[in-house]
Order: structure tokens, then sequence, then C-alpha cells
């Protein structure tokens, strides 16, 4: 063994100190507690043979890992399924160039729900539907811009040391979504900062506009006096209250002033499914207001 004070030069597991060796948590059943962690198992699951997935999960169970690295463009890891030997397994990965960034950014910052999926991390099925819709995939895959390398010799793709590698991996990503972003190539903070930019931007421009609703909210003409772009209620953005008021004639519903909501019923978004309750909403409130013509007589 080559010792170096950084203990990257350590080629056997019984070097590393117990406080660095990593172990699975899933002994039992899936790997992986988060929709985005077991797809990306499913992914290498769905190309490996089957004896081999095996004998990978039993590395991992059976085994300790080592020094997992992620950083953009690439994870590193070493495996150990000798008990003995640890072998470096790496993945490189395509980092998103800047019209995809932008793409991403835009995506997230035009709807609450993804960006309040993206404040507390929750990256759901809906959150990675949304982005594969406009062409960005957030989950790294086999054959789209995903390799692994592997030094153990075996001719088969993938290895045991590779099958190994993408469980531990699974498992580093249900402590940490924001990996999913760091190796395409932005970290956390870079790109809540574009997110909150790109809505500075529209809420300036909402505001600018004398507070006319989007389109579709109100008929046109209608406007709301506002002390803050409504669009930004689910992600707390904004200054003062919205206080939504009713135009003779005109049926407000407040909830569709405040944009998508970060909330889902399956895949209903509850900003409309709320909507679609305000036709019974506005009927009962008619049928229990005294009516006005009566009054003035």
């Amino acid at each position: 063994m080559r010792r170096r004070k950084n203990r990257w030069w350590i080629k056997s597991i019984h070097d590393v100190p117990e406080e660095r060796k990593i172990r699975l948590k899933a002994q039992d059943g899936p790997v992986g507690t988060s929709w985005y962690a077991r797809d990306f198992v499913r992914a290498m699951e769905a190309v490996a043979e089957k004896k081999r997935l095996a004998r990978g999960l039993d590395c991992a169970r059976n085994h300790e890992a080592s020094r997992l690295v992620f950083r953009p463009g690439w994870i590193t890891i070493g495996i150990s399924c000798s008990g003995y030997t640890i072998r470096d397994v790496d993945f490189s990965v395509t980092e998103f160039v800047k019209p995809e960034w932008d793409k991403l950014i835009n995506t997230i910052a035009a709807d609450a729900s993804l960006t309040g999926a993206l404040v507390s991390g929750d990256f759901s099925e809906h959150f990675v539907d949304e982005l594969r819709r406009v062409g960005i995939d957030l989950i790294p895959s086999s054959g789209q811009g995903f390799y692994c390398y592997c030094n153990c010799g075996d001719h088969h793709d993938p290895c045991i040391h590779q099958i190994a590698a993408r469980y531990f991996i699974a498992e580093a990503l249900d402590d940490d979504p924001w990996n999913l972003l760091y190796i395409r190539g932005k970290s956390r903070d870079d790109v809540l900062n574009a997110v909150r930019q790109v809505k500075s931007v529209q809420t300036e421009t909402v505001s600018n506009s004398g507070g006319t609703p989007v389109s579709g909210f109100f008929p046109s003409g209608i406007s709301l006096p506002e002390k803050a772009a409504p669009t930004g209620f689910f992600t707390c953005e904004g200054e003062g209250p919205l206080v939504p008021i009713q135009r003779e004639s005109v049926r407000v519903i407040p909830i569709k002033l405040l944009g998508r909501s970060p909330y889902y019923f399956g895949r209903e978004n509850m900003a409309d499914a709320v909507t679609e309750l305000y036709s019974s909403i506005f009927s009962y409130a008619d049928s229990i207001l005294p009516d006005e013509k009566e009054e003035e007589e």
C-alpha cells in the first residue's frame, strides 16, 4: 500500500478507516427509497444479466465501498467485492450545455409546482417527467451520455463491481438528490440562484403590466390592485398581501391567480382540482346570500 495523507492510494478495504467505509442500507428488498434512486437502479437492471445482478447485489450487501465522490461530469467509487482489493469504478456523465440549462431553469421558474419541488429537493416523478417533456433527462442512463469504467478485467458489461457501484450510488442519491444536478454541471446554489433570477424578471414584468393577470385568469381588461405578483404565492416570493376582489358580473377564482401549486392529487395539480369546485361554491354562495334587490326594497 502506498500511503498518502488523503488516503486515495489505499488499495485494500481493510486499510480504510471504519468511518469512511460505506455500507448498503437496503439489506432486504429493493435498493433506493426515492423514485429517482429506484429509476436509476431500474435502468441498470433492465440491461444486466440476472445472474450478474444477483452477484453485484450480493457484493454490495456483504462488502463495503469507499471514497464515493460526485463532481461535474463524473462519479467515482471504490468497490471491494472480494473483501480485500478495492476496484475503482468511474462513471462519466454528459454535462448539460448552456441551452439545456436555460431550458431547465426557465421550465422550473415558469411553474410554481416545479419551483416548490426544487426548493424542497423533492425531485418527484412529476418533476422529472416535466423536464423530460421539454427534452431534459435528469436521470443518467446507459447509452445516453452515461458510461462506466472498471479496471477489473471482466469483459462483461456491466461487471459485478459496476452493478454494486450503482446500488451504492442510488442510496447516495436518496441522501442528496441535488447530486443529480451537480453531476450535470451546476451546484444547488447555482441552480437556485438562476431560478430566482428568472423569476425576479417574471415578477418585474407582471408588476410593470399594471396588475393585469395572466390571460385566462380573467376576461380581458379586468385588473387587480396588487402589491406583489400573485404567481409567487406558493413559493413565498414577493412582498405584501394579495387580496382578490369581486367585480360586478365577474367571477374571480382566487386560486387561479396563484400559479401552479406544488401539491398533487395523483397526477392532477391541486390548483386544478380546487378550481373544479368553484362552480359549486358559487352556486352555494348565491343560494345563501340575500338578493341585493330584495335588500333595496
